[in-house]
């Protein structure tokens, strides 16, 4: 089964993500930017990654850079479209966390308090094995 660590580009906070074949989420959180390369190491030895997905949004460029000097080419980075990812995200957000008032607020487009840049990942990850 193929297990992905999706990542979420941003110039202060990065979304991560690691998702099986079958939708499962093993793990996601959002990091300090600067801390990437080290989360990268961290999560490689904990799972058996087969590939990173990338979103193409914002920073997305400079922060392949930053993968492929980890990797070194060892996985391969494939880029995925991220259009309307942050809508999703919100979205997912509230049907997970959402309960009793806060249900109510999805109505007049209630935001979640907290940045979303790891459902984002999720999202993306979802995206790739959606089109492969």
């Amino acid at each position: 089964m193929i297990t992905i660590l999706a990542i979420d580009p941003g110039r202060s906070k990065t979304g991560v993500a690691v998702v099986r074949e079958n939708l499962n989420v093993l793990e996601k959180k959002i990091i300090p930017t600067d801390r990437l390369p080290v989360i990268i190491g961290k999560l490689l030895a904990d799972y058996k990654i087969n590939l990173i997905v990338t979103g193409d949004g914002t920073y997305s460029r400079e922060l392949q850079e930053k993968i492929n000097e980890k990797i070194k080419g060892k996985l391969p980075v494939v880029e995925v479209d991220e259009t309307h990812t942050t809508e999703l995200a919100e979205q997912r957000y509230r049907e997970e966390k959402g309960q009793g008032w806060q249900r109510l607020f999805n109505i007049i487009s209630w935001k979640p308090s907290r940045p979303l840049d790891d459902y984002v990942a999720v999202i993306l990850a979802e995206r790739y094995f959606a089109g492969k």
